[in-house]
C-alpha cells in the first residue's frame, strides 16, 4: 500500500501547499482521503478522476473538503469519468450540506454516489478494507483505518488525543497523524494535537512509523519531527506534498 500525499498544510494553504489530501493505492484501488484546498490540482498531475475509486471526506472543515465542489463541477459538467458517478463517503449529512453550499443537485447527482460513514462500519473498496473510527474533533469527524493483505495505514484526521485514536492506529505500519500544534507557542486543545500528543499516540498504538500532517503552516518540520521524537522511538518523517511514503507490513 502507498500514500501519496496531495496537499498537508494544516487549517489553510501555505505558498505551494495544499491543504489535506492523500492518495491512498493499493494495486489498482485508489481512495482519496479528504480533498482539501488545492489537492484536485495536486492529484491531477499524477491520475485522473477516472482512476479513483472512492472520494473519503474525514469532515467538513474547508481545509479537508472545500475542493468537492469543483470535483463535482468537472464530474457533472466536465465529464471527468465519462458519466460514471464517484462514489462519496462522508460524515452525515455530508450532501445537504453540499446542496446548500452548491445548488443544483441534478448535478451533484450526477457526479456523486452518496455514502455516510458510521463509526467502524466495515467497508471495502476493491482490494482495500476502510473502516471509520469517530474521533475528537468538536464536529462529526472520521479518522479511517485502511487495511489490506499487505499492510495498514492509520490516517487521524484532525483529532485531538482520545481512546479512539489510539485504536484506530492499533499496529499500523503507517500513522499520517495531524500536529497542528506545531508552532511556537502552541499550546495543547481537545481537538487537534501537538507533535508530542501524536508521538504518544503512536507509542501506545505501537506503530511501525509516524508520519506528521496537518502542520501550522508556519511550524518548521524538522522542529515538529524532533519535538515527536521525544515521545515515539520509531521513525518519523513529516508529509511533504507530492511524496510517496508506503504502508506495508515490514516497511522503515
Amino acid at each position: 500500500m502507498q500514500v501519496r500525499v496531495l496537499g498537508c498544510s494544516g487549517g489553510w494553504p501555505a505558498a505551494g501547499r495544499a491543504c489535506s489530501g492523500y492518495l491512498v493505492s493499493e494495486g489498482e484501488t485508489r481512495i482519496w482521503l479528504d480533498a482539501g484546498a488545492g489537492t484536485l490540482a495536486e492529484l491531477l498531475h499524477h491520475v485522473t478522476l477516472r482512476d479513483v475509486d472512492a472520494l473519503w471526506i474525514s469532515h467538513l472543515h474547508p481545509d479537508h473538503c472545500s475542493d468537492v465542489g469543483p470535483i463535482r463541477n468537472m464530474l457533472a459538467y466536465g465529464h471527468g469519468r465519462d458519466g460514471r458517478s464517484l462514489p462519496v463517503l462522508g460524515p452525515p449529512g455530508w450532501r445537504r450540506w453540499l446542496d446548500l453550499a452548491v445548488p443544483d443537485s441534478t448535478a451533484t447527482l450526477a457526479a456523486f454516489e452518496t455514502r455516510e460513514l458510521r463509526d467502524r462500519g466495515s467497508l471495502r473498496v476493491g482490494g482495500l478494507r476502510p473502516t471509520p473510527f469517530a474521533v475528537s474533533h468538536g464536529i462529526a469527524t472520521f479518522g479511517c483505518r485502511a487495511e489490506s493483505d499487505r499492510g495498514v495505514l492509520a490516517y487521524s484526521a484532525d483529532s485531538g488525543p482520545c481512546r479512539a485514536l489510539t485504536e484506530l492506529a492499533r499496529g499500523a505500519d503507517l500513522f499520517l497523524c495531524e500536529a497542528f500544534l506545531s508552532s511556537p507557542g502552541s499550546g495543547e486543545s481537545e481537538t487537534v494535537m501537538t507533535p508530542e500528543q501524536a508521538g504518544s499516540i503512536a507509542t501506545a498504538a505501537g506503530v511501525r512509523s509516524l508520519l506528521l500532517t496537518h502542520l501550522h503552516p508556519g511550524a518548521d518540520p524538522a522542529t515538529a519531527a524532533a519535538r515527536a521524537r521525544t515521545t515515539f522511538a520509531g521513525p518519523v518523517a513529516v508529509a511533504a506534498q507530492g511524496t510517496v511514503y508506503a504502508a506495508a507490513s515490514g516497511a522503515g
